[in-house]
């Protein structure tokens, strides 16, 4: 019975992990990782965060607009990627 708990638990952490798909580089040091995550904030894009050199983080929305990565930052507001800049990330 211990063992079906434990494997149960596993698989509810398991699920709950938001897989990264793409990320790129940032000049202030840290990166923008764009996830599979439905994002709170707007049901109808996916979860993305940024973080820097400085730890500082912020958290936000994105989607695929065809040519463009487009994000709307909480604090930071919206902004267009070209999406060559960022590289899609490897499944482990």
């Amino acid at each position: 019975m211990k063992i079906i708990i434990a494997v149960l638990v596993c698989f509810l952490c398991i699920e709950a992990m938001a897989d990264t798909k793409a990320y790129t580089r940032i000049e202030q040091g840290g990166e923008i990782v764009l996830t599979d995550e439905q994002c709170k904030a707007d049901e109808t894009m996916l979860r993305a965060y940024w973080y820097d050199n400085e730890h500082y983080t912020e958290e936000g929305c994105w989607r695929d607009d065809d040519r463009t990565i487009y994000a709307n930052w909480d604090k930071a507001g919206e902004m267009r990627y070209r999406k060559k800049r960022f590289k899609v990330a490897d499944r482990w």
